[in-house]
C-alpha cells in the first residue's frame, strides 16, 4: 500500500503572505528568535506521512506547534538576488502515522542560504553556523531500503538525529545524512556528502566525505 502525504505550509514563496514572515511562522507555532532576518519567503512545511492501510489520519496543525525553532540573530536567505545560486530555504517537519513530528532546532546567529532541512526525528544546528548555498540536511532517507510500496512503508522508515555543532562551516551544495554529527568548528567542503560524523575542528571533503586535516 502506498504512503499518503498531507502538507500544511505556514509559509510558501509562491503563496501570498499577509504581514511579515516571522509573524506568519509564529502564528503557526514556529518559534523565531529576536533579530532574525528573512530575505524573501521560505518554504516551511508540516508534513504527515501515513500508511494508506491505516485509513484517514488527518494532519493536525496543533501537533506541530514547537516542532521548528529558529534562534535569534539568524539570516535566512530565500531570494534570487544573491550572485550565487539560491533558492527558498526549506524547513520540513515530518510526522509518521501517529508518531511525534520531527524537530528542527536552529541556534543563534546562523546563516541559511537556500538550505533544505527535513526532520523525521531531530536536526539540531548550533550557534554561529555558516551554511553555503543549497545545502541539504536529512535525518531520514524518507523510505525503507526494501519493500517500497508494501504495507507499513512509512512505519518502517528509519531516522537518526543529525547535529551540526557550534561555529561549523558547511560548504555549498553539501549533503548531511541521517545520524551524522558535524563537530564544533568543523568544515564540510563544497559538494561533500557526509554519511559519517566529522570530528570537531576537522576539515572533511568529498563523496563520501573524508577528513583531510585538523584545524
Amino acid at each position: 500500500m502506498p504512503v499518503v502525504y498531507e502538507n500544511l505550509y505556514p509559509t510558501r514563496p509562491d503563496w501570498p503572505l499577509t504581514g511579515g514572515v516571522a509573524e506568519a511562522l509564529r502564528a503557526h507555532g514556529v518559534a523565531v528568535g529576536e533579530g532574525t532576518v528573512f530575505c524573501d519567503v521560505p518554504r516551511v512545511a508540516f508534513t504527515r506521512a501515513v500508511d494508506a492501510e491505516l485509513g484517514p489520519l488527518p494532519l493536525r496543525a496543533e501537533d506541530f506547534r514547537g516542532a521548528i525553532r529558529v534562534g535569534s540573530g539568524c539570516y535566512v536567505e530565500s531570494g534570487v538576488a544573491p550572485a550565487f545560486h539560491s533558492q527558498p530555504v526549506k524547513l520540513t517537519s515530518v510526522q509518521v502515522n501517529d508518531g511525534a513530528p520531527g524537530r528542527i532546532r536552529i541556534g543563534d546567529r546562523v546563516s541559511l542560504q537556500g538550505v533544505a532541512v527535513v526532520a523525521y526525528d531531530l536536526v539540531e544546528v548550533g550557534d554561529d553556523v555558516m551554511f553555503g548555498p543549497l545545502v541539504t540536511i536529512m535525518d531520514s532517507s524518507g523510505h525503507p531500503l526494501r519493500g517500497r510500496g508494501a504495507a507499513g512503508e512509512a512505519a518502517r522508515t528509519t531516522a537518526a538525529p543529525v547535529r551540526v555543532g557550534d561555529s561549523a562551516w558547511i560548504g555549498t551544495g553539501a549533503t548531511i545524512l541521517k545520524g551524522v554529527d558535524i563537530g564544533d568548528g568543523a568544515v564540510l567542503g563544497a559538494q561533500s556528502v557526509a554519511y559519517e560524523s566529522v570530528p570537531a575542528g576537522a576539515v572533511a571533503v568529498g563523496n563520501p566525505a573524508r577528513v583531510i586535516k585538523q584545524l
